[in-house]
């Protein structure tokens, strides 16, 4: 008589060895270390599970992809950046937002570019930070499709700048990338870029594009906080703007 296939193991049953102490926000945890260290292109679910000393497997278990634990580490700097409901006026909110955003990604700035240039990040989906967005956005007047339009503004506004203070230097001969980016810059002939060289020893290595430091060793703070400032002036004038349109015509 043919025996009876075992019936199928439940997946915890078939836990790897060496992952009883793992957790899905340890592991996290592990791969933000390893970024802030290495930076995000040498981020590898092998790396980690070595880091750990776990086999890659372990590390699959709990997480099931690369692109699931770069989610998770987003998720993980994010945390506490959503200001509490119900302590601010709409204006200071987002104002705060966007501060507290900063503040997490100078602490992690490898994580830039994964918070503003890949929607992997999008994985561990910040409901509360959208929540709040939109909670804001309807105080100020929004709904509807300009609800939509200034919610997308907000996020490219918050995420955009950081993930251009915060751009990555060249992994190699950082040093004379920089030099040779420093004297291009400050060879820039007059005759050529007048308004350019007039303003040159204020905007050097202090303006996006003619800088060769980035945020972490010359932070762009005055910048960052008129940022914010036109940000929420461009907010109450398209508040304005979709008010009038209502009432004329209504």
């Amino acid at each position: 008589m043919k025996k009876k296939a075992p019936e199928p193991r439940p997946r915890s049953a078939g836990r790897p060895a060496g992952g009883a102490a793992l957790s899905k926000q340890r592991i996290a945890e592990a791969a933000l270390a390893h970024i802030d260290a290495f930076g995000l292109g040498a981020f590898s679910m092998r790396e980690i599970a070595a880091q750990l000393g776990v086999y890659p497997a372990t590390v699959h278990w709990h997480v099931s992809t690369r692109e699931a634990l770069l989610a998770e580490v987003a998720a993980t700097v994010m945390a506490q950046v959503t200001p509490p409901k119900g302590t601010l006026g709409w204006q200071a909110w987002i104002a705060e937002l966007f501060r507290r955003c900063r503040t997490a990604v100078r602490q992690h700035p490898n994580v830039a570019q994964l918070l503003g240039a890949q929607l992997v990040s999008n994985g561990s989906l910040p409901t509360e930070l959208v929540e709040g967005v939109l909670a804001a956005l309807t105080e100020a007047g929004f709904d509807g499709e300009p609800l939509l339009e200034a919610y997308n503004c907000v996020i490219a506004a918050m995420l955009g700048f950081l993930t251009m203070e915060f751009s990555p230097l060249p992994a190699d001969n950082t040093q004379a990338w920089a030099e040779e980016l420093r004297e291009r810059v400050h060879t820039i002939r007059p005759l050529d870029h007048p308004v350019l060289t007039r303003h040159l020893p204020q905007l050097a290595n202090r303006a996006f594009i003619l800088r060769w430091d980035n945020g972490t060793t010359v932070p762009l703070d005055s910048s960052f906080e008129r940022h914010i400032q036109i940000t929420i002036d461009g907010l109450e004038a398209f508040a304005r703007r979709v008010a009038q349109a209502a009432s004329s015509s209504s």
